[in-house]
C-alpha cells in the first residue's frame, strides 16, 4: 500500500475474510487487495465481506480491528495528535476489558531481585513521582494501596509508557476497564485528602512485554478438539515461527480467576509465574507440568500484534498526555 494511499488509523475498510489464523483471519483489502490481519474470537466465513477499521501498517500487512458500523472511529474523528498515537488508541478502544483480572494486583509478579521502592504519597508527592517515568523509560511496576479511596491499583510500564493498568475498588468487586482505571486511580491520587502507599519496581523488558498482551492483545482460544499442553506446544511452534509476542493466561473456569501466566516474548518462553505462590520459574517444563496437572482448567493465549512494537504505533499511555491532564 503506497503512502499517498494509506488510510488513517480509525478509518472504516471493507475486507474479505480468507483464511484462518490464530486469533483471527487473515483478510485482503476489497480496493486495493492489501494484506491484512483482523482479530475476532467469534467465526467468520471464508469469502466474506466485512468492515473492519485501518489500525496500521507493519510492513506490507496491515493490521485492523473489527467495525461493526461503517464510519471513521469517533475516538481519532476530530483528533490533532499524530497517527502514531492515534493508531495505538484505535487499538487499545478495541479491547477495553479482554481480561477478567479477579486477583486484581496480584497478578502482576513482584520484583525478581526483591528490590523495590516503597513510597508515601500524597497529592503533592504523586505529582512529583508520577509524571518523570516517561522521561526516564521506566520499565516496571508500580503498585498503589490508597486507603483515602480504598482502592488498589497495578501499573505496567514500558520505557515510560503504560502498557497495563488493574484498579479496584472497595465495594466494587470488578477491576475497571485498563483506561478508565488509569483515570480512576489519577483521580484518587489527586484528592487533597490523598493516602497511598506506593511499592515501586522494575521488571526484565520480556516479561512486561508479554505482560502487557493481557491488556492489548488479541485472544486466542484452545482448539475444542486440542488439550491444553498439545495446545501450548502447538503455540510454541506457532511463536517460535512467526516470532511473536504472547502471555498463555491459565485460569479457574468456575472462579475466572487466573492461576498462572506463561510469557512469551519475540517467539522465545521467558518464564511463567504461579500467582497464588508468587513463584517465578524460567523452565518451560514447570508450565507445561502446570497445564497436564490442571487438565480442567481453562486456557487462552493474549497475542500482541507485531505491529504494536514498530515505529507506526506509539505503545502505552502516556501519563503525561492530555486525556489523563495529570501534571
Amino acid at each position: 500500500m503506497n503512502e499517498s494511499a494509506q488510510p488513517k488509523p480509525g478509518e472504516c475498510i471493507w475486507c474479505r475474510v480468507e483464511s484462518p489464523e490464530p486469533g483471527g483471519y487473515s483478510v485482503s483489502v476489497v480496493s486495493t487487495g492489501v494484506a491484512g490481519f483482523l482479530p475476532s474470537t467469534d467465526a467468520i466465513e471464508v469469502g466474506r465481506v466485512v468492515p473492519s477499521t485501518f489500525v496500521c501498517m507493519n510492513g506490507d500487512r496491515a493490521l485492523f480491528t473489527f467495525a461493526f458500523t461503517m464510519g471513521t472511529s469517533a475516538r481519532v474523528q476530530h483528533s490533532t495528535a499524530s497517527d502514531q498515537e492515534n493508531a495505538f488508541s484505535v487499538w487499545a478502544d478495541a479491547f477495553p476489558s479482554a481480561l477478567s483480572l479477579r486477583r486484581a494486583v496480584d497478578v502482576v509478579m513482584p520484583p525478581l531481585d526483591s528490590s523495590a521502592i516503597m513510597l508515601k504519597l500524597n497529592e503533592k508527592t504523586a505529582r512529583e513521582v508520577l509524571p518523570p517515568l516517561a522521561e526516564t523509560n521506566f520499565t516496571g511496576c508500580l503498585k498503589v494501596y490508597c486507603q483515602s479511596a480504598m482502592s488498589r491499583a497495578a501499573l505496567i510500564f514500558l520505557n515510560g509508557r503504560i502498557v497495563g493498568a488493574i484498579y479496584t475498588k472497595k465495594p466494587i468487586p470488578d477491576p475497571y476497564p485498563f483506561e478508565l482505571g488509569i483515570k480512576k486511580l489519577l483521580q484518587d491520587l489527586c484528592a487533597p485528602d490523598a493516602d497511598a502507599d506506593l511499592e515501586m519496581y522494575e521488571l526484565p523488558r520480556s516479561t512486561v512485554l508479554s505482560m502487557s498482551s493481557l491488556f492489548l492483545g488479541y485472544v486466542d482460544n484452545v482448539k475444542s478438539k486440542l488439550e491444553h499442553t498439545a495446545y501450548a506446544k502447538k503455540m510454541f511452534e506457532h511463536f517460535s515461527a512467526s516470532k511473536e509476542t504472547a502471555c498463555f493466561n491459565l485460569l479457574d473456569k468456575k472462579a475466572d480467576t487466573p492461576i498462572m501466566l506463561g510469557f512469551v516474548c519475540d517467539g522465545e518462553f521467558t518464564g511463567a509465574y504461579a500467582i497464588a505462590e508468587r513463584i517465578f520459574s524460567a523452565e518451560k517444563n514447570v508450565f507445561l507440568t502446570a497445564l497436564e496437572k490442571n487438565p480442567k482448567l481453562k486456557l487462552q493465549a493474549h497475542i500482541l500484534p507485531a505491529a504494536m512494537m514498530t515505529d507506526a504505533v506509539c505503545f502505552g499511555y502516556s501519563l503525561n498526555s492530555e486525556q489523563f491532564a495529570f501534571i
